[in-house]
């Protein structure tokens, strides 16, 4: 069996007994889950099968009331706070008692993450993640990065997978720097993206607005290494991009509101929205109106201008 396997179960029970519920994503090489049980005395965490990886857990909610074992023998613990993070390197066995609630993000890294980012630096391997479960440990960048793909695992016909990527590779090199001591060497990014490859990751960008593309495949099209070619895009177009993408949508869509009739559920399909309310969501949150509003004020635009001009040639 995959060992990964483990990480894709959802278990449902009736209310008033343990239940875990998990909610997977899997649109990026890192694997994302939410584990939550709303009922105390959830017992042991079963057994898993080794492997070369880490697991990067961050407690949405307080944990406190818990027993830890690695490889059988008892581990200290500490009552976490909300925001804390803790990180176990899973070629060793651990299991957990879980005595209260949790609801935890499991953010699952192959050391194969950790080692291509080495490689795109020029550095050194790193060769462990120290972050115990004894220590209280609060880590701002891992609550930010991780809450922000909250959304993504609940409505993952909606994520973007360059976004995806691009939240992950960011929080792969940040555990690799803080808790691996990773030494980085990246070489200075002086100028953008020479007009070829700009050309090169615009059009393909554009010819996949569902934003179903990976960081990586976009680098290799430009012949970079993926950190270079980030680097490079954003200094060319001052955004990553997740987000020139997310703009370059709205503008299609707005380019179709106000010269086609469209119904906004196909506006939402040509634009690369998963559906009619992720497209009015995400361009209200640009542009502060409703794909509905915008249409209007443009159809009022063009009835005044047509007025106007109506009224100027029989004068």
């Amino acid at each position: 069996m995959d060992p990964r396997e483990r990480l894709h179960t959802s278990y449902i029970g009736v209310r008033d007994t343990p239940t875990l519920f998990v909610t997977t994503l899997q649109k990026s090489t890192m694997f994302l889950n939410r584990e939550r049980c709303d009922v105390a005395n959830h017992g042991l965490t079963p057994d898993y099968p080794l492997e070369d990886a880490f697991a990067v857990y961050l407690m949405l909610e307080a944990m406190p009331s818990w027993d830890l074992w690695c490889d059988g023998k008892p581990r200290p613990v500490v009552d976490h706070r909300a925001g804390e993070v803790a990180i176990y390197n899973l070629d060793q066995l651990w299991r957990a008692n879980m005595r209260a609630t949790f609801d935890c993000l499991h953010i699952h890294i192959a050391r194969a993450a950790f080692d291509e980012i080495a490689w795109e630096a020029g550095t050194q391997r790193i060769n462990d993640l120290v972050c115990p479960p004894h220590e209280n440990t609060l880590d701002p960048v891992i609550f930010s990065l991780g809450t922000s793909l909250l959304p993504a695992l609940e409505h993952q016909e909606r994520a973007s997978q360059l976004f995806v990527e691009h939240v992950s590779y960011a929080l792969n090199l940040h555990i690799a720097v803080t808790y691996g001591k990773m030494q980085l060497r990246f070489a200075r990014v002086n100028g953008g993206l020479a007009p070829w490859q700009m050309r090169r990751a615009t059009d393909y960008l554009i010819e996949r607005l569902d934003g179903q593309v990976s960081l990586l495949e976009l680098a290799n099209y430009c012949g970079l290494s993926r950190s270079h070619f980030s680097r490079s895009f954003k200094r060319s177009t001052g955004y990553a991009p997740h987000q020139w993408l997310a703009r370059k949508r709205v503008d299609r869509a707005k380019d179709l509101l106000t010269n086609t009739t469209l119904a906004l559920s196909e506006i939402a399909i040509r634009c690369g929205y998963a559906d009619q309310s992720h497209f009015s969501r995400a361009f209200s949150a640009q542009t502060s109106v409703t794909p509905t509003q915008f249409r209007r004020a443009r159809s009022s635009k063009r009835i005044d201008a047509g007025f106007e001009m109506s009224a100027s040639s029989e004068g």
